[in-house]
């Protein structure tokens, strides 16, 4: 095999023979002396003809310049100057030695005169010029070197300068043959360079024919059972030594694993010393590997409680000794090798060797402290309101649900107080709600400091806190309240250039073993506060069931039953029919009512429950609730040829006329719904149209323009009445059924009903008597010629029912009409 490291010229040219090379050098060198002897021959016949042309050249210039005067011979002296200086210039180039030049009686020498030198003469006439005789004649004699110093000057030159360069060209030619000679040695060390890089396959050319290729074939057959026996060795060693690589791996993936573990994991004997840390537990306990190795544990390892600072149980030495597993107990710190502490968790685990004894424990420590951290963190923001840093509603039932558990099965008593401000929407409406959120957190701040630390003061919500005086009879409970309320009192909030009092109005309940729930002890405050704020505000009440208390604390609780049965569904839609009295083609008429079906299933009459949501604000949700539910059923009930004029009355309150959404509510319900517009007639009392009387004109007036009718309930009831009748758009009124329920026996009722008939009809608006509950009723109010009459004589409340039930009870409406008739 080659290692390409030459050509098959290469290959030729070392094969050359060493005396061929020596006949070529020497040769050359035979050819350079003939050449030399040749060159030197010539070289000798050309010295005389040369010295000779050399002499006369000079002898003419010479001539020259004595014809021109140039050259002047009368003084010896300045003669040989000038002639020096001339013959310097005309024979630069020339090769004499020295020169004598005779004109007439004048001699001017140049230079040295030997016996080697040969000389060489020239006579020419000069013709007359200044200074010189007219047939004056010059004799010029030119001394050259001999011709036995010249050929043997050339002779050394020439042979200096063939040894020169049979020199040179056996030195080049030494060199192309030590390259040629000397190119397989250095691709046998090229070879021997890759061999050894790694390239085992590589081998010496064994093709040569000469002494390298030899060489080659020895090395390569040395080198084949080199690889061979190592071969051998390896797969010896592989077999030897599989059991001891499969240890190393497992025992080298274990300590990559240690290494690659986000936990501190600290390995120790059987006799809790140290014996390894990773890297994590290095950067937890600010401990070496290295330096921790042999120490007992408790010196790298050592525990405090977090909250305490007091020592903590290593779990390693109870792992070691139950042979299990085992953790820190309680919130753990760690308190590193600098003195600085980390909140941890932490749990020991034995090790067990093939045999199954403990030879140690493994500890694993995870840095917690971030993640508690941020736990009391969550745990502050979800039991403390964020504006005032109080104890928020949540976090006070809690503890309100702990001091009742305490109350009843201990028998302590406990006082809660429920605050309310009293000024507070002033100073938000003038000031804006930065004031606003001012003022509380100023005032949590104020109540902080009136209260004892182990009472809990809490902010309920809006402008409401709630104080818990745990461990307090009522008398104390008292006396507290009365300092909150005069302290409040006494506060003066500034804002800018405003200076506001603000008030507190407090409700005080007692909790003892008799107090039901949080719920009911936070209503019955509630109650409490109510009518302080009723009686005056600015004052403390206690709640004992009397002065309105009770009746407010039933009102609350309605309140939740409320909401309650509005999630659960149970709010109910009810029909009453509006009949002609005079037995006309009057519209076909019907009240929506509302009902609420309770817990057990038993229906609620509306004035158990209504009041209570007038009173806390909850009629417009109900509002919306009936509007939405009752429009959603017209739409699924359409007219019929037999129901064409039905009309339907939808009872509103004042406080959704108040709202200046509810407006664009009823439009876009009545155009999602499709309900021809005709078909329903919204009722409002006529103490609500005129309390919002220009919010009630503008509802009329738009519902009007869309197709809908009015009616003006409860007419009659106010002092004001006819005063505001002509400023209502209205088509119906509805006659106080106070009037009504007695009109047969009383002559006053009786007129009143007569008046109001009257001056309806006067207007143009049809006229309806509630509260019919007998024929007799029904005969005064044709009498009076009362266009329409609903009550319980005529039409009992049902359900709404299908289409083919309301006919029915259309029809017994009108028996019921006919019976009645005299």
């Amino acid at each position: 095999m080659t290692d390409g490291s030459g050509g098959d010229t290469e290959i030729l040219a070392s094969r050359l023979p060493a005396k061929i090379t020596g006949i070529v050098f020497w040769g050359m060198v035979l050819v350079g002396l003939l050449i030399a002897v040749v060159v030197l021959k010539g070289r000798e016949s050309d010295l005389g003809a040369r010295n000779l042309s050399e002499a006369r050249l000079l002898a003419l210039a010479l001539t020259e310049r004595i014809e021109e005067g140039g050259l002047a011979l009368a003084e010896p002296g300045r003669s040989r100057a000038e002639l020096e200086r001339v013959v310097g210039t005309l024979g630069a180039g020339l090769h004499f030695e020295a020169l004598e030049l005779r004109v007439g009686a004048d001699v001017v020498r140049i230079g040295r005169r030997n016996g080697d030198q040969e000389a060489v003469s020239e006579s020419l006439r000069i013709h007359g010029r200044q200074g010189v005789s007219t047939d004056g004649a010059m004799q010029l004699t030119v001394l050259f070197p001999s011709r036995t110093k010249t050929i043997s000057e050339y002779r050394k030159n020439v042979l200096i300068s063939i040894g020169l360069l049979v020199l040179a060209f056996g030195l080049i030619l030494q060199q192309i043959l030590q390259r040629m000679l000397s190119r397989p040695f250095f691709g046998m060390v090229a070879t021997a360079k890759r061999f050894s890089g790694g390239s085992r396959e590589v081998r010496f050319d064994e093709t040569r024919g000469d002494e390298f290729g030899f060489l080659a074939k020895f090395i390569n057959r040395a080198l084949d059972s080199i690889e061979q026996q190592q071969a051998d060795l390896r797969r010896a060693l592989e077999r030897a030594t599989r059991s001891e690589a499969e240890l190393f791996g497992e025992k080298e993936r274990a300590e990559v694993t240690l290494q690659s573990i986000t936990d501190a994991v600290i390995t120790t004997n059987s006799a809790t010393e140290v014996q390894y840390l990773n890297p994590v537990a290095e950067r937890l306990t600010g401990w070496a590997n290295l330096a921790a190795r042999g120490l007992p544990l408790e010196d790298v390892i050592h525990l405090v409680h977090e909250e305490s600072g007091q020592a903590a149980r290593n779990p390693v030495p109870d792992c070691l000794a139950n042979n299990s597993v085992e953790g820190v107990r309680g919130p753990a710190a760690l308190r590193r090798r600098d003195g600085t502490v980390v909140a941890i968790e932490a749990s020991a685990a034995p090790m067990r060797n093939d045999a199954g004894d403990v030879i140690g424990a493994v500890m694993v420590c995870q840095d917690v402290s971030q993640a508690r951290k941020l736990a009391h963190q969550l745990s502050h923001q979800a039991s403390h309101d964020s504006l005032t840093g109080l104890a928020n509603r949540r976090e006070f039932e809690h503890r309100l649900d702990a001091a009742l558990e305490s109350a009843q099965r201990e028998g302590k008593r406990h006082v809660l107080l429920y605050l309310d401000l009293d000024q507070f929407k002033v100073v938000n409406d003038t000031c804006g709600h930065v004031a606003g959120d001012q003022l509380l957190a100023q005032l949590g701040n104020l109540l902080g400091h009136k209260v004892r630390n182990s009472d809990t003061l809490a902010r309920l919500g809006g402008d409401e806190f709630g104080v818990l005086l745990e461990g307090c009879d009522l008398e104390r409970g008292e006396q507290i309240a009365e300092s909150l309320c005069q302290s409040v009192a006494d506060f003066r909030f500034v804002w800018k250039d405003k200076i506001f009092p603000i008030g507190v109005s407090i409700g005080l309940v007692e909790i003892n073993d008799s107090s039901e729930n949080s719920a009911a002890v936070l209503s019955a405050a509630d109650a409490a506060c109510y009518v302080a704020k009723d009686e005056g505000r600015s004052r403390v009440e206690v709640f004992r069931g009397d002065k309105g208390g009770g009746e407010r604390y039933g009102e609350m609780q309605w309140v939740a039953r409320i909401h309650k049965a509005m999630q659960e569904n149970r709010l109910l839609l009810y029909r009453q029919n509006i009949v002609a009295v005079a037995g006309g083609e009057g519209t076909a008429h019907a009240e929506i009512l509302l009902r609420m079906r309770d817990e057990n299933g038993s229906i609620v009459p509306p004035m158990a429950f209504i009041p209570a949501a007038e009173r806390y604000h909850l009629m417009a949700k109900i509002d919306r609730w009936v509007v939405t539910n009752a429009l959603e059923w017209l739409a699924a009930h359409p007219l019929t040829p037999s129901r064409q004029r039905q009309c339907f009355s939808i009872n509103l309150s004042g406080q959704s006329l108040g709202d200046g959404n509810f407006l664009q509510f009823v439009v876009d319900e009545l155009v999602r719904t499709g309900v021809p517009a005709e078909r329903v007639c919204f009722e409002v009392t006529e103490t609500a149209a005129i309390a919002n009387i220009g919010r009630a004109r503008e509802f009329i007036a738009v519902l009007k323009a869309r197709g809908c009718t009015f009616a003006l309930d409860d007419f009659g009831s106010g002092m004001s009445s006819y005063s505001y009748l002509k400023n209502l758009d209205v088509d119906y009124l509805k006659i106080d059924g106070a009037f009504v329920k007695d009109m047969a026996l009383d002559p006053v009722d009786f007129a009143m009903v007569e008046s109001i008939n009257r001056i309806g009809h006067v207007m143009g608006i049809r006229i309806i008597a509630e509260f019919v509950e007998n024929g007799a009723i029904l005969a005064k109010l044709e009498e009076l010629g009362v266009d329409f009459a609903q009550g319980y004589g005529i039409h009992k409340p049902e359900a709404l029912l299908s289409p083919a039930a309301e006919d029915q009870a259309a029809r017994t409406a009108g028996r019921v009409r006919s019976a009645s008739a005299p």
